[in-house]
């Protein structure tokens, strides 16, 4: 058992024991004991790896296709080459958990010509599944196209009728020892405006393990060019609980970011700093207006691990949030939990309490903190990636919020009172999940991607 802290700029993040949990196999388990279920699944994982990059060849998938920050891909398992150095940098003149303005890293290598023609649309119902590497994060273009992150740090694109390498980052996906870790290519999103600029955004955890970013390519049909850092985080030497999922609204056009808290429990409270928050900018980074605090990204706050965001049509934004796994002196397993409507500066919670308001830091556990919409009290099921399916979706999903969970496969929620119930949903669904153009559900296991509908 270790102890981990770092300071990065003004943010002081001091960490409890570092436990094992899973954030996606580097995406995680947020801070769980590894239990010998889990240890075995990783074992599972190293295994799959070169029969993941030999299906991947055999679809003709090269590095030289996209563009890169660093010009390499780190593997599943291992370190990263380095990261480029930004050539500028300027800081918000705000307590933002922002601490850099845009800045363009150059390639290390010019990046391959594009194709001579144009993308094409979706990929068929018979290309599925798709052979992917840990695809953590599912991603469509308004012109059908699937693009999805794998976490050891490839962001693919499926056009024309096959796969192909969009860019990639240097990352890692294990801690500096090679030992357990949540870090890597965690999250990805398409610009709303992207039919006029074009833009892909993902989230990274940096191969220094200090920081973290939200980058920005430009597509150039079908390779990510003009790579620019947007945003960088403390990421630091803790293992686990970084969060990293991207979504935007589509009624405000805004960028959500989700942090964990890194095993600094009271970060999540502390409202001046990035972690344990879910946060909100304007595409280009800066911070809107209309935020809660002035001058700061906060959107919502209180949250141990929030691993998956969804935001529907009509703006509401839900998230799934891993549960305590005996740190700041919670349980060691369970209470998963779901907030199915987000609420413009609400806090939830923890570390004061967890599952439904069940007394932690404070006891009791006070009234202004919003408890979640669904718990799973005393059992684990790791929840990931989520997506609003609309009333068109396949059958048993339509109207509702589905989400991915690592253990369980996919759960369906329906509201109720006091608390939401789940049902069973997609078995595969165990990363990412997500409603295609075409009413399809699309998710993946650490292996492919799968379609529903």
């Amino acid at each position: 058992m270790t102890f981990c802290s770092l300071r990065t700029n003004s943010y002081q993040t001091s960490r409890g024991p570092c436990g094992l949990h899973w954030t996606v196999p580097s995406v995680r388990h947020p801070g769980r004991q590894l239990p010998l279920r889990f240890a075995v699944a990783l074992g599972i994982l190293a295994l799959l790896a070169p029969a993941c990059a030999a299906k991947k060849r055999a679809a003709g998938v090269g590095p030289s296709a996209g563009s890169s920050v660093t010009g390499t891909a780190s593997p599943l398992i291992g370190e990263g080459g380095s990261t480029a150095t930004p050539t500028t940098s300027a800081r918000p003149s705000t307590p933002a958990p922002a601490t850099q303005a845009p800045t363009s890293p150059p390639p290390t290598h010019a990046p391959s010509p594009p194709p001579t023609h144009a993308p094409s649309g979706p990929p068929p119902a018979t290309a599925y599944p798709i052979p992917a590497n840990f695809p953590t994060a599912l991603a469509f273009a308004p012109d059908g196209r699937l693009f999805w992150a794998e976490r050891a740090g490839t962001v693919m694109v499926f056009q024309n009728g096959a796969p192909r390498v969009f860019a990639t980052v240097s990352t890692v996906t294990t801690e500096a020892g090679g030992g357990y870790s949540e870090r890597g290519l965690l999250g990805l999103a398409i610009s709303p405006t992207f039919t006029a600029d074009h833009f892909v955004y993902a989230f990274y955890s940096d191969a220094d393990r200090t920081t973290q970013h939200v980058i920005r390519w430009t597509d150039s049909a079908g390779a990510g060019t003009a790579p620019t850092i947007l945003l960088t985080y403390p990421s630091g030497d803790d293992c686990c609980h970084k969060g990293g999922r991207l979504a935007f609204g589509p009624t405000d056009g805004k960028l959500y970011v989700t942090l964990g808290e890194e095993h600094d429990a009271a970060a999540a409270q502390n409202t001046a700093g990035p972690l344990g928050k879910v946060l909100r900018y304007n595409p280009d980074g800066t911070i809107p207006a209309d935020n809660p605090i002035g001058g700061n990204p906060l959107w919502a706050y209180g949250f141990r691990n929030p691993f998956g965001i969804a935001i529907s049509s009509s703006g509401q934004v839900a998230l799934t949030v891993n549960g305590p796994t005996g740190d700041a002196g919670s349980p060691s397993t369970g209470y998963d939990t779901v907030v199915y409507a987000v609420v413009k500066g609400g806090d939830y919670q923890w570390p004061d309490c967890y599952g439904y308001s069940h007394p932690l830091a404070a006891n009791p556990c006070p009234a202004n903190l919003i408890p979640p919409d669904y718990s799973t009290e005393a059992s684990t099921i790791v929840p990931t990636g989520a997506t609003f399916v609309d009333a068109s979706g396949p059958a048993g999903t339509a109207g509702h919020l589905v989400f991915c969970t690592f253990n369980s496969g996919g759960m369906i929620y329906s509201p109720g009172s006091p608390h939401g119930s789940v049902g069973a949903g997609p078995a595969n669904c165990r990363l990412d999940i997500k409603q295609g153009p075409d009413h399809a559900l699309y998710f993946s296991d650490t292996g492919s991607i799968y379609r529903q509908g």
